[in-house]
């Protein structure tokens, strides 16, 4: 009777791993695929939007290399469904920056991706000619890695309505943006498009290089308050106006090891900007427009804390507009310059492990 209860359990905890091992699928989409084939890597799926539409929480989507143009009317590739905290949704380019999502700038398609789903990834993709904007985010908990994200809202239009490289909308929370290249997005002498424009809560913006946006690299937008916001080692640089504004109501935003470099106006500036805990500290501001920051305008009254900062040439590999190349050459100011953050992250946006111990270097790469 024991061996046939032992047996019992056994046979159950089989099943339960049979079923586990089951939840979890890899899809594969290539530009030779049919969206009758079943999405295996011998008979790939055709377009991204079958894929996903078959995905499940915990199933990976890997794209192979080419250019793929599927979308929603009136969305862009939608991503409406939720993955969870330990099970995402993943779409990821295969290899790295091989498959491109390309909006062609299509006046039926908004922009190149809508996430209003939850526990999304998106992972190594070049994402470009979204006719709004590159992607909006209204879920929580999406993750935006590897991907280069360039020429995105760029039609001339009279809208009001900010055309950028990433949009999160207030009301989301938890999502990330690690490791983008993010250029070029928004209309020509625009002030309303940035790379990114961020009013959600709890969100982390590390190792992403945005460069050449119309307007500021990045938007910190409190329609409701922004809290909890981390801005760690990235790179601004060659943005039409500010590296980073501070606007509306804000509360705990933290601004480290970034570097802020020949922007249009200033490293860091303010407008309307009200709330406490802002703290900036550790970073390189040199060939700013204006001067490095200003945390009055329009009426600004922040509480802040302004810790140390390096008014040198970084002295980038190539500090040029065109081909711009911010790992750090011999000499620069930023190595050995910038605050341990090994407790939250370890790595620069090539992969390449970050000291645990000791001082880090400034930006996105190691030196």
């Amino acid at each position: 009777m024991r061996n046939a209860v032992v047996l019992t359990k056994l046979l159950f905890l089989l099943l339960g791993i049979g079923r586990i091992q089951a939840m979890a699928a890899t899809l594969y989409v290539a530009i030779q695929g049919s969206d009758s084939n079943p999405g295996s890597s011998v008979q790939p799926l055709r377009t991204v939007t079958r894929a996903y539409n078959l995905a499940k929480p915990g199933d990976t989507i890997l794209v192979k290399p080419g250019v793929y143009t599927d979308y929603s009317r009136g969305w862009g590739l939608h991503l409406g469904k939720s993955g969870s905290a330990s099970s995402p949704i993943v779409l990821r380019a295969q290899p790295r920056g091989g498959a491109v999502l390309d909006g062609r700038n299509a006046a039926d398609r908004n922009v190149g991706i809508y996430i209003d789903g939850n526990y999304n990834v998106v992972d190594g993709f070049e994402i470009r000619n979204g006719t709004k904007a590159g992607i909006t985010i209204w879920g929580n908990g999406n993750q935006i890695l590897h991907c280069n994200i360039h020429h995105n809202g760029n039609p001339a239009s009279t809208s009001t309505e900010g055309k950028d490289g990433i949009y999160s909308n207030e009301g989301t929370s938890g999502n990330v943006y690690i490791a983008n290249r993010i250029y070029h997005n928004g209309r020509p002498g625009s002030n309303l498009d940035h790379g990114l424009y961020l009013c959600g809560q709890y969100e982390l913006v590390l190792n992403n290089v945005l460069v050449a946006n119309s307007a500021c690299g990045l938007q910190i937008a409190g329609y409701s308050t922004v809290s909890n916001l981390k801005v760690y080692n990235n790179v601004m640089a060659f943005n039409g106006t500010d590296g980073i504004i501070l606007w509306q109501s804000l509360n705990g935003i933290e601004i480290r090891n970034n570097i802020f470099y020949k922007n249009g106006h200033y490293a860091i500036g303010s407008y309307d900007a009200h709330g406490t805990g802002i703290i900036v500290d550790r970073n390189l501001s040199f060939g700013n427009g204006y001067r490095d920051f200003n945390f009055t305008d329009g009426g600004s009254d922040y509480s802040h804390y302004l810790g140390s900062t390096i008014p040198l040439d970084p002295r980038f590999v190539n500090a040029a507009a065109t081909g711009f190349d911010p790992h750090l050459a011999t000499g620069s100011p930023a190595i050995k310059a910038a605050l341990n953050l090994a407790s939250i992250f370890t790595t620069d946006k090539a992969g390449t492990a970050r000291p645990l111990s000791g001082a880090w270097d400034l930006g996105v790469y190691v030196y």
